[in-house]
């Protein structure tokens, strides 16, 4: 069950890096989800479990370099968040938008990489 989990990631985490393609700033994004995609891949793969601490501390600081860009705007969407949808079309004069999106999506794949973290920290610890 759980290398399904690590392939569905895996793959998810790669299919919104090849999203980002059409950003204004494709290649922090791309970066941030192919690096957050490593910490299952690694799992998946048992390997290497020297550098996967390095790895997977890298992704969490570049995860949160990401949710420092957008969370200014980001909150500006509160202010909107009962008169539009975050699955609005963008527009540039409504950026709260997509920088809520990034938020989320930065927060998920945050997510992922603590997840593996710990479960990297508990099978180091044992």
């Amino acid at each position: 069950m759980h290398k399904f989990l690590d392939i569905f990631l895996v793959i998810l985490l790669v299919y919104v890096a090849g999203l980002q393609l059409n950003d204004p700033d494709p290649l922090f994004w791309i970066t941030l989800y192919l690096g957050a995609a490593l910490a299952p891949l690694m799992h998946l793969l048992d390997k290497p479990r020297s550098g996967r601490s390095f790895i997977l501390g890298l992704s969490a600081g570049y995860c949160l370099a990401g949710i420092a860009m957008v969370l200014s705007g980001a909150s500006n969407y509160l202010d909107h968040i009962g008169q539009e949808s975050i699955i609005s079309d963008m527009s540039p004069d409504r950026p709260y938008i997509e920088e809520t999106r990034e938020l989320l999506g930065t927060l998920i794949a945050l997510a992922i990489v603590t997840y593996y973290s710990w479960l990297t920290y508990k099978k180091n610890k044992i």
